[in-house]
C-alpha cells in the first residue's frame, strides 16, 4: 500500500476497468455528485461518446482504473484516448476525466493512488481539467506541469445590448446598447484585418482540413491532432455538447484557421460565447487576429454579450 494512503483499508483491490464496468462507474458518479443526480444523462452521454464510441480507445488497455473494497467499486478514474502530435511524431495519449470516490472513503489517498495507477495507460497521460487538488497530487507523483501553473480565463465584453435589454426592456435596451457598443467597436479598430476574410460555419470537415493540418502541424511542439477524422468525430458525430466550428477563409477561398466555440444562455436577453479552441499556422499572425476580430463581430451581431 502506498505511503500516502493515510488510513489503511483492508481488502482493497486496484483494477483496470473495461466497458462492462461503465454502469458501475455511472452509478458511483451519480451517487456522489449532486450535479449528476439532477442530470444523470450528462455522465451517461460522456461515457457513450468519449469511451464507447471512441475509435482510439482500443489503443488503451481499458477505459480507466478503479479501486474496489470487498468487490464493490468505491472509486474510479476514467481514461479516454486522444490522437496527439508530439515532437514531430503522431501518438496516442490517455486523458483522465470524471474521477469519483465514494463519500465514505474520501480523504484516504484513493484519488492519488488512481492517478498513479492511470500513468500506466499510455506513454503520455495527463489531464487538462485539473483542479488544485489534482495538481497537488500530480506534483507529489512527479508529474510534469505543462503550460504554466495558472488556469487563466480571459473575459471580453462583446456587446452591452443583452444586459441593457434585460434591465431596461428590449426597445430601450437595444437603443442604448447599440450606442455603447460603438465604444467597443472603436476599441477593436486597430485589429481590423486589412485583407479580405470570410467566416464560414462548417457542418463537416473534409480533405481541406486534412491538408491544413498537414501543412500546419510542424509548427507545434505538442498539440491535439486536427485531422478531419478527429474533428468530425469530436464535433459532429459524437459531441458531448453542441459545439460550432467557424472557419476563416481568405479572398482566394483558402482555409487560414478556425475557432471552436459554443454559446450559453443565462436569461432571455443575455448569452455568452465560450471560445474553446483555435487552430492556425503558428506564424500566421494575420489569420489569428482576423479570426478573433471577426468572431467577436459575429457574436455582437448575434446579440451575444
Amino acid at each position: 500500500m502506498p505511503e500516502y494512503l493515510s488510513d489503511k483499508i483492508e481488502n482493497l483491490s486496484h483494477v483496470c476497468l473495461f466497458e462492462r464496468d461503465i454502469p458501475d462507474c455511472i452509478e458511483l458518479a451519480i451517487n456522489n455528485f449532486d450535479a449528476f443526480q439532477h442530470s444523470p444523462e450528462h455522465i451517461e452521454l460522456w461515457f457513450k461518446q468519449r469511451i464507447i464510441n471512441n475509435p482510439w480507445q482500443k489503443y488503451l488497455p481499458g477505459i480507466g482504473v478503479g479501486i474496489k473494497h470487498k468487490d464493490k467499486l468505491i472509486a474510479f478514474r476514467a481514461m479516454f484516448a486522444q490522437p496527439w502530435w508530439l515532437g514531430g511524431t503522431e501518438t496516442i495519449v490517455a486523458f483522465g476525466a470524471n474521477t469519483a470516490v465514494d463519500h465514505a472513503y474520501r480523504g484516504k489517498g484513493l484519488a492519488t493512488q488512481m492517478i498513479s495507477d492511470s500513468k500506466k495507460f499510455a506513454v503520455i497521460t495527463g489531464s487538462t481539467t485539473a483542479g488544485h487538488i489534482f495538481q497537488k497530487a500530480s506534483r507529489r507523483l512527479n508529474s510534469n506541469e505543462i503550460g504554466g501553473s495558472d488556469n487563466n480565463f480571459f473575459i471580453l465584453r462583446a456587446s452591452f445590448q443583452g444586459s441593457l435589454q434585460n434591465r431596461l426592456g428590449k426597445p430601450i435596451g437595444s437603443l442604448f446598447g447599440k450606442f455603447f457598443d460603438y465604444g467597443l467597436m472603436s476599441r477593436e479598430l486597430n485589429n481590423k484585418p486589412k485583407d479580405k476574410f470570410l467566416l464560414v460555419e462548417e457542418s463537416r470537415c473534409n480533405v481541406e482540413f486534412d491538408h491544413f493540418w498537414e501543412k500546419s502541424k510542424s509548427g507545434y511542439a505538442s498539440c491535439l491532432e486536427r485531422s478531419s477524422n478527429y474533428l468530425n468525430w469530436r464535433l459532429f458525430d459524437f459531441p458531448t455538447c453542441p459545439l460550432k466550428l467557424t472557419s476563416l477563409k481568405d479572398s482566394s477561398g483558402s482555409l487560414r484557421g478556425y475557432g471552436i466555440w459554443h454559446a450559453s444562455k443565462f436569461y432571455d436577453c443575455i448569452s455568452m460565447a465560450v471560445l474553446r479552441d483555435v487552430f492556425y499556422q503558428i506564424d500566421d499572425e494575420h489569420a489569428i487576429r482576423a479570426l478573433l476580430y471577426l468572431l467577436i463581430k459575429k457574436w455582437r451581431d448575434a446579440g451575444i454579450s
